[in-house]
């Protein structure tokens, strides 16, 4: 049995899809009672527990060999985290694949970096097997924009620098292989695409897919928080988010992990194909 947390989520949905195309049993756990039945649907357990439940997460795991571990990004998330590890602990699960983000370790000096490490650490000493997914940018973070590209033929670039964008499906069939094979404990795997994007690059394919003048315009640091806080987004996340961003612009957010290709004998998605595959999206 392997417990998946978060399993509505960006990374989650499609590891679930994964792993019942692969015949594995799972429990997949999700926050919103609304959404348990749709998960029964599909073939699997559903459990519903909120990170702040420690109880409730320790049930989640029951009778579970491995789980697979991502919260969203929010100003809790290392309570959240430290609660499922404490319960797939107690509950006696074996293997632990976690989500947290490309360059967190106790050298990081970033926000997230610094937060995501704390977690890593807690799971290393936890005395579980441990495997690490440490994703770059997501390219489903374009969808965000899909109302602003529809209504004004804008990209807003909030980076100001090429990023070497990952599919959520390409960390989702990471975390199967880690969740399945062999000899992946013990593995921290940075995860990127196969190759890096400006935004001026974004808007062209987003221009070629949907036949129609997609722009690039700059999105500053200020205007991007704001727009985060207004979303809902608390304050310290959002000014970690616009920290992260500033990688971009000093090149560091560009470089190529060929950890997909090696794990999955495969290339990583393109941006290309993943445009082309939500054209709907952009074309209203």
């Amino acid at each position: 049995m392997i417990t998946v947390f978060g399993a509505t989520g960006t990374t989650g949905a499609p590891l679930v899809e994964a792993l019942l195309t692969r015949g594995a049993k799972l429990r997949a756990v999700t926050g919103q009672p609304a959404k348990a039945a749709a998960l029964v649907a599909k073939g699997c357990d559903a459990a519903v527990a909120d990170f702040g439940d420690r109880d409730a997460l320790e049930r989640a795991c029951q009778g579970a060999e491995k789980a697979y571990l991502v919260t969203p990004p929010h100003q809790d998330m290392r309570r959240w985290k430290a609660n499922a590890i404490a319960a797939a602990k107690a509950a006696g699960v074996r293997h632990v694949v976690m989500s947290t983000g490309l360059g967190a370790s106790p050298r990081a000096r970033l926000t997230f970096g610094m937060w995501h490490s704390e977690s890593q650490e807690l799971l290393k000493d936890s005395g579980m097997d441990w495997t690490l997914v440490q994703p770059t940018y997501f390219m489903q973070n374009l969808l965000w924009q899909a109302e602003n590209i529809v209504s004004d033929g804008v990209y807003y670039d909030d980076l100001g620098g090429p990023v070497a964008w990952v599919d959520a499906r390409d960390i989702a069939d990471v975390a199967v292989e880690a969740l399945l094979g062999a000899g992946h404990a013990g593995k921290a795997y940075g995860l990127t695409g196969a190759e890096a994007l400006t935004g001026e690059e974004i808007a062209s394919l987003l221009s070629e897919a949907t036949g129609r003048a997609v722009t690039c315009a700059s999105l500053p640091p200020n205007q991007a928080k704001a727009h985060m806080i207004a979303n809902g987004m608390h304050p310290d996340v959002a000014a970690a988010m616009v920290e992260l961003a500033s990688l971009a612009a000093k090149g560091y957010l560009a470089g190529i992990e060929t950890t997909v290709s090696e794990v999955l004998g495969r290339p990583a998605r393109r941006f290309r194909d993943f445009v082309a595959g939500n054209r709907h999206a952009y074309v209203g």
